[in-house]
């Protein structure tokens, strides 16, 4: 089938479309489509979209105006049908929104269904607000009728013929009659043409209004070949100085509490670290310090020289710290912490506060399917006193439980090996309960953990 693809894109949507565009690969359909991205920035091609050109072998960014329009709503519904003669030069396209998402690789449309139909799109009930559909029938309007119940479509992810598209901008001329891509282009499929609505959710596709539920789905079926997310993945990185602190708060996930160590990264790890970075050409966008109590580093100020050297060689990559700030002692190091470190201090004074339940396995609350959570895409992968891992919390579970699956040696980490610790780590992890995230201020340990607990000092993992 032979379709463009279009979408639309404004500052608000840019977050959830960063996240969400990149899994149209999913589907064999969708590849190597052409696309066409309509939006309202300043610049031509909105710089954080760059990554759609690797996805995308024919790309088209239009920054979409009007002569007269009441709301950027309006201003770019429209372009999906006034857009569409001049832009898409395939018999059919197919509209999907900022926030649509696929979560597999089965087909959506059918070669019957570009044939037989002028439009295909998820099945709906309703027009909202409903005099929309008087003044498209051309009935007295009633403007305190709130919804119109009928069977229509609604069109986060929509098959068009570009031909019947066309022709209903020509209706329209240079304005919709009503601010609605889906409800103008049903009512005329309607009125002179043939529609189908199927269910779209049953094959694979989703769409969200919350960006950061749009990640979290995401990154809970990641594809290993997706070079958006594969990058994102490479670019932060955890350094776990110690697991030694002051506080071990509850349902931390370094296990500082539960599963105590004053074991830290020895300086010979760090420099090995910095040194591979820069043999490599590695240019982490950010690196955290983080512990247990990060201050409590026992060599904490050549700590920093050493991270001083690689930052001097990549100015724009981020220094962050994280402490808990709390007492004298954490304080004092903190004050003498360099201006190019940027500390993020959550004073804490107590150990119990709402958190999510990390020692709360999911193979021991009756989940099937292991899945991941942002946390690495969000935070960056982990390198502690063992190797690299996917994220902290996977390293911590990897401590406790005995697992040596790291990695030695930065030359040996890519998307693929790292996102191979998935099915080893997550089902262990509170994070991964993605749907069902419990936040308590109660330590919680379900079975799992308890047996992993109570031998865990005799693990001997190889290290960095």
């Amino acid at each position: 089938m032979d379709f463009t693809i279009v979408t639309a894109c404004t500052p608000e949507y840019l977050n959830q479309l960063v996240w969400a565009l990149p899994t149209w690969v999913y589907k064999p359909q969708f590849q190597g489509k052409p696309i066409v991205i309509f939006h309202n920035y300043n610049e031509t091609d909105p710089k954080e979209l760059a990554f759609v050109k690797e996805l995308f072998p024919v790309w088209t960014f239009v920054k979409w105006v009007m002569p007269k329009y009441d709301n950027l709503r309006e201003l770019m519904l429209s372009s999906f049908i006034l857009g569409i003669k001049e832009y898409v030069k395939t018999p059919y396209w197919v509209k999907l929104d900022a926030d649509t998402f696929f979560t597999n690789n089965s087909d959506i449309f059918t070669e019957e269904e570009s044939r037989d139909y002028d439009l295909v799109g998820h099945a709906w009930g309703y027009t909202k607000p409903g005099w929309w559909v008087d003044l498209l029938n051309g009935d007295p309007v009633d403007k305190s009728k709130k919804v119109h119940a009928h069977s229509r479509i609604n069109s986060f992810c929509c098959l068009h013929k570009t031909e019947f598209t066309n022709k209903v901008a020509e209706l329209c001329g240079t304005r919709l009659p009503v601010p609605s891509h889906d409800t103008v282009i049903w009512h005329y499929a309607n009125k002179m043409g043939k529609w189908k609505g199927k269910n779209f959710r049953r094959l694979g596709v989703e769409n969200r209004v919350n960006w950061r539920s749009i990640r979290e789905m995401v990154c809970s079926s990641p594809s290993h070949d997706n070079p958006r997310h594969n990058r994102l993945l490479m670019t932060r990185v955890q350094l776990e100085l110690t697991t030694d602190c002051n506080l071990k708060c509850h349902n931390c996930d370094r296990v500082c509490g539960i599963a105590p160590s004053k074991e830290t990264m020895s300086l010979e790890q760090i420099w090995k670290f910095v040194e591979e970075s820069l043999k490599l050409k590695h240019r982490w966008s950010r690196i955290d310090l983080i512990g247990g109590e990060t201050t409590m580093y026992p060599d904490f100020q050549k700590m920093l020289e050493f991270i001083k050297v690689y930052k001097d060689r990549y100015p724009r990559c981020r220094i962050r710290l994280s402490t808990n700030g709390l007492g004298p002692q954490v304080n004092e190091i903190i004050k003498t912490i360099p201006s190019w470190v940027s500390v993020r201090n959550s004073a804490k004074v107590s150990r119990i506060q709402p958190h999510t339940a990390f020692n709360s396995a999911p193979i021991d609350n009756g989940e099937k399917k292991v899945i991941c959570c942002s946390v690495p895409w969000r935070c960056g992968v982990a390198l502690t006193r063992y190797g690299y891992f996917l994220c902290g919390g996977g390293a911590s579970i990897a401590r406790v439980f005995g697992l040596d699956i790291c990695i030695k040696n930065l030359r040996d980490v890519s998307s693929k090996v790292l996102l191979d610790q998935v099915e080893t780590l997550c089902k262990f992890c509170g994070h991964s309960q993605v749907r069902s995230r419990h936040i308590t201020d109660k330590q919680e340990i379900s079975p799992s953990w308890e047996k992993a607990i109570a031998g865990y000092r005799d693990v001997k993992l190889e290290l960095y």
